[in-house]
């Protein structure tokens, strides 16, 4: 364990670094969304580009979106559940759903980054792929079936199509499947600009953290539901489809990820109970810096 924890080391510090930045009022939300933004539209992509461009790619890499649809089918159905059970409102059932619904794989890849590197990393982003595709439409359906907001049911498939991680990931697989490797000038100017993105993440995610907690029974619920049940899901999915090696091992650090923070996004848009998602959110990620270091121990 201790060796993981050595691992693991860059991951709090940069985490640490962002919850400073935020105590010295040096930072606040605005320039964590830049962060954040930067990493979505330049650092990421590169870093998706040079690593799955490497995969070589059979029928076990094409189930991992596959794998991801289904945990988060389960956590949805659980979701679902709990809303029945508890008899909630509108505002805070579709917060419940969108939560439950929701992983955040971003969180996930500067562990994965730290112990298993580019090749793992490739498995976890092909894996979001799936994550991706259902949070762009029956997530942002479901989000507005709880809403009395008017939408377009286009929108937010038209981002999906434009976004650089899309583009990335496709030209990538492009790549792997035909066995092109990118020239190495091109990989001297990416690689330290790609290998920002862990860090800026982490970082980020310091400045974003928050103990003010609300509903915190319901967020405790919701985060069990997503993580608990998720990475029980994701253990199940992966021994069904026979993953093995840094693809198992993707998909069952990722099942286990925290609430993404689309979540708060779906919540925002449709008007539904920012607080409950918030919290959530805050939760998950306060459980994921505690609990992912034992999970990577735990598979080896």
């Amino acid at each position: 364990m201790i060796a993981t924890l050595l691992q693991l080391l860059p991951v709090f510090v940069y985490f640490a670094l962002g919850l400073l930045l935020k105590r010295q009022g040096l930072a606040d939300r605005s320039h964590a969304d830049f962060l954040l933004r930067f990493v979505f539209f330049v650092t990421l992509p590169l870093l998706i580009l040079n690593s799955v461009s490497r995969l070589e790619l059979n029928a076990n890499t094409a189930l991992l979106p596959i794998a991801n649809v289904m945990v988060n089918l389960v956590c949805l159905g659980a979701g679902l559940l709990l809303i029945r059970l508890r008899q909630l409102p509108r505002p805070q059932a579709g917060a419940v759903v969108v939560n439950t619904s929701i992983t955040n794989n971003a969180y996930m890849f500067p562990f994965v980054l730290a112990v298993y590197g580019q090749a793992g990393f490739a498995e976890a982003v092909l894996y979001d792929f799936g994550n991706a595709v259902m949070m762009a439409t029956l997530v942002y359906a479901l989000a507005f079936r709880y809403s009395d907001q008017a939408h377009d049911r286009w929108t937010m498939l038209l981002r999906i199509a434009r976004s650089p991680l899309i583009w990335a990931l496709t030209l990538s697989v492009i790549l792997a499947l035909n066995g092109w490797r990118l020239p190495p000038l091109v990989v001297d100017v990416i690689t330290p600009m790609a290998n920002m993105t862990g860090p800026l993440i982490l970082v980020a995610l310091g400045i974003f953290f928050s103990l003010q907690f609300k509903q915190l029974p319901l967020a405790l619920a919701i985060t069990a539901i997503r993580m608990v049940l998720g990475l029980a899901a994701g253990v199940s999915i992966a021994t069904l489809f026979g993953f093995e090696g840094l693809a198992y091992k993707a998909v069952v650090l990722c099942s286990a990820a925290p609430i993404g923070f689309n979540a708060l996004t779906y919540c925002s848009l449709a008007r539904l109970d920012t607080e409950l998602g918030a919290s959530a959110v805050s939760v998950s990620i306060l459980a994921g810096m505690i609990y992912i270091p034992f999970l990577i121990h735990l598979l080896g």
